[in-house]
């Protein structure tokens, strides 16, 4: 239910229900990715990957993602409170991000808005809003939009209602 006169914009905590194919196939582009940065550094199985912390942080936001937008918001606040406790990625369950998702080092990572495929997020970095800001540019009240294939180097933060573009390095 809506309040009169409220703007009508798609904030994250009224996202669409995804299908559990549809986060199955995240998944998978999460851990195909992963695989492919990290076999760069270090060539392991590509089964290992899914007992890194690095990918156990993607994984559990994906699932806390999924559980809210099913409609179960307390199931997914178990699973971002596991996120944090297990990985020390604060990763938000309303935050809407796309396919190819990679934290390569988790401890200190802070997350909520909309960012578009392939965003990498490096240690001690942060996306999210900002005190006393309230505009909406899409990813609701003061929250930020990242386009495709952005990489977030460490100590790096994005905050209140920007818009950035693809294939930005911040």
């Amino acid at each position: 239910m809506t309040r009169v006169g409220a703007p009508q914009s798609a904030t994250p905590w009224k996202l669409d229900r995804l299908r559990w194919r549809v986060t199955r196939a995240r998944i998978r582009a999460d851990h195909r990715r992963f695989v492919a940065l990290r076999r760069e550094q270090r060539p392991d199985a590509p089964g290992r990957a899914y007992l890194h912390p690095a990918f156990l942080a993607v994984l559990l936001y994906r699932l806390s993602n999924h559980l809210y937008r099913a409609g179960h918001p307390w199931l997914a606040r178990l699973f971002w409170h596991l996120n944090l406790v297990l990985t020390g990625a604060d990763i938000s369950e309303p935050a809407d991000i796309g396919e190819g998702f990679v934290v390569p080092t988790p401890a200190g990572v802070a997350i909520m808005g909309v960012a578009g495929r392939n965003l990498t997020v490096m240690a001690c970095s942060g996306l999210g809003g900002e005190m006393g800001r309230r505009d909406d540019i899409g990813a609701g009240p003061g929250l930020p939009v990242l386009g495709d294939d952005v990489t977030m180097e460490p100590h790096t933060g994005v905050l209140g209602p920007v818009r950035i573009g693809d294939s930005v390095r911040i």
